[in-house]
């Protein structure tokens, strides 16, 4: 059964969005999806090599 990476909460609960990252297929659910995209530092120790600091390159 599939589940959240963070809340660990199963498919049946709750509503849950596919990733990838780092090659690695995952899954989050939608109430935490808020979190890897506003404070992804809490989730650092769930994705093998994660570093926050990575900012996106400015476009010209």
């Amino acid at each position: 059964m599939k589940t959240c990476i963070s809340c660990e909460r199963p498919e049946n609960v709750v509503p849950l969005v596919s990733i990838t990252f780092a090659k690695n297929a995952t899954w989050i659910c939608t109430q935490c999806l808020p979190t890897l995209i506003h404070d992804p530092n809490k989730l650092v120790g769930k994705f093998q090599n994660m570093d926050t600091n990575n900012p996106p390159e400015a476009s010209n």
